[in-house]
């Protein structure tokens, strides 16, 4: 007999008929059943089973033969409604599609019966009704359950998103036309700590309990370099001109276009100040982050995603090259859960940075921009340097740098470099970059609970309601 390894269904008890067995003139179990053509048909205790080939294994359901491997999850199609993934012991799980339950087991998926009463977060049918997270498509579910977790220190989005990590299980999850996502999936999360979010990939947390934050939580863009998921403008400035503010909630200054949309789907994060001529770089834009619980997200503490500065112009040795970059843009915070509390002492923001001020070309750059402070101040835009002077018309004076915004402004245009009246040869000097603009705030929780929002908000946030499944 060939080698196979042998799955045991069990029927309930009382289910099956007394007089009802293969060796009373009823139909044969195993008609039509051809194990995959990797096998052959058996009838124990009244079921079919599939006695395998080698190289084969029987399916969990006993009536197919699949390749046999190694790999816990080979055996497992999660009824064709799922994945199969591995936890930290690669114990076998699936993660289930839109509108289907996990088993028991962990090992199936079933239709689940909950279609109106979800958005109230409670039960209808057999089964109580589970948060369907946004961007699921892309993302996947909330996991069952998980480890508790602790977050604090620095994560990269990148070298820290793995199996056991910090902030649970986390896979790196690919996404058309958006930037990649860190996925993890977790119990409960504490963040007591300053918990810093590096890395080019957004961040998504997804956690089978509650997330509660009494400490900070930080993805600003940070001096030039933008925070988890931030994208870059795609060319620089050129010549005098000042470089373009970042855009996502509000636009940027210098003429920057509105991205995003205000339920965050996808999940994207802010964007970078433009360039300025001369390789000086715009500031980096906010991170995005989404957290989903599957109980609640309390926020004692702080989560800022704001904008950093932008490089002053160019020294530039040639006349034209010394325009200010550009400042970078608030970044998304998406909260949601069934309940959702903000308290009085947590402050949120997501604010532009300040733009660069225009060099001159003989010898002196432009100042540089602030990055966006955690105060409803905007972030101020860098100095520009003046030019020589000349009898008739004075000096030329550089342009400084926009404001970074704050609330729901756009960031400020920077100031237009003066014209050379004067002699050909006295020197050029570059306009101001623009300040970055605000980024997004989306909080999704139950129609009946709604949010218990207090604290500072900067920008204002936007609400939705929670979906059920």
């Amino acid at each position: 007999m060939n080698t196979r390894k042998h799955f045991i269904v069990v029927a309930l008890s009382g289910l099956l008929l007394a007089n009802c067995s293969s060796g009373n003139g009823s139909e044969d179990p195993c008609k039509g059943i051809d194990c995959s053509d990797h096998g052959t048909c058996q009838v124990e205790n009244d079921q079919p089973v599939c006695d395998c080939e080698t190289g084969y294994m029987t399916s969990t359901d006993g009536i197919r033969c699949i390749p046999g491997s190694d790999d816990p999850c080979r055996p497992y199609d999660c009824s064709n409604h799922g994945r199969c993934q591995k936890d930290a012991e690669d114990n076998p799980y699936c993660v289930c599609d839109q509108g289907y339950w996990i088993t028991g087991d962990g090992l199936d998926c079933v239709e689940n019966s909950c279609v109106d009463a979800c958005t109230l977060m409670g039960c209808c049918g057999t089964s109580c009704c589970k948060l369907i997270p946004s961007n699921a498509a892309d993302l996947g579910q909330l996991p069952d359950s998980g480890a508790n977790k602790s977050g604090s220190g620095s994560f990269d989005t990148n070298t820290n998103c793995t199996v056991g990590s910090s902030l649970g299980d986390c896979e790196i999850v690919l996404v058309a036309h958006s930037p990649d996502v860190c996925v993890c999936r977790l119990g409960d999360l504490t963040i007591g700590g300053n918990l810093s979010i590096v890395g080019e990939n957004a961040l998504a947390i997804l956690a089978a309990g509650s997330v509660n934050i009494t400490g900070s939580i930080n993805i600003a863009g940070s001096g030039q370099t933008g925070g988890p998921g931030a994208e870059a403008q795609l060319a620089p400035a050129t010549d005098r001109l000042g470089g373009k503010g970042g855009s996502f909630g509000t636009s940027g200054g210098n003429g920057g276009q509105l991205r995003s949309n205000r339920e965050l789907v996808p999940l994207t994060g802010g964007q970078n100040g433009q360039d300025g001529c001369g390789d000086r770089s715009g500031g980096g834009g906010g991170g995005v982050i989404q957290i989903s619980a599957a109980g609640s997200i309390t926020l004692s503490g702080s989560i800022n995603a704001s904008g950093g500065g932008g490089l002053g112009g160019a020294a530039a040795p040639e006349e034209f090259c010394c325009g200010g970059a550009g400042g970078g843009s608030g970044g998304g915070i998406l909260l949601e859960a069934p309940e959702v509390t903000i308290t009085a002492s947590a402050s949120i923001y997501a604010h532009g940075g300040g733009a660069g001020g225009g060099g001159n070309n003989r010898g002196a750059a432009g100042g540089n921009g602030s990055a966006a402070t955690t105060n409803m101040n905007p972030a101020g835009g860098g100095e520009g340097r003046d030019g020589a002077t000349c009898a008739l018309y004075g000096a030329i004076e550089g342009g400084d740098g926009g404001q970074g915004s704050v609330g729901g402004s756009n960031g400020s245009n920077g100031q237009a470099t003066d014209r050379n009246m004067c002699d050909p040869d006295q020197p050029y000097v570059g306009g101001g970059g623009g300040g970055g603009g605000s980024g997004r705030i989306r909080i999704v929780t139950s129609a009946a609970a709604g949010c218990d929002c207090n604290g500072t908000i900067s920008p204002s946030e936007t609400y939705g309601v929670i979906e059920g499944g």
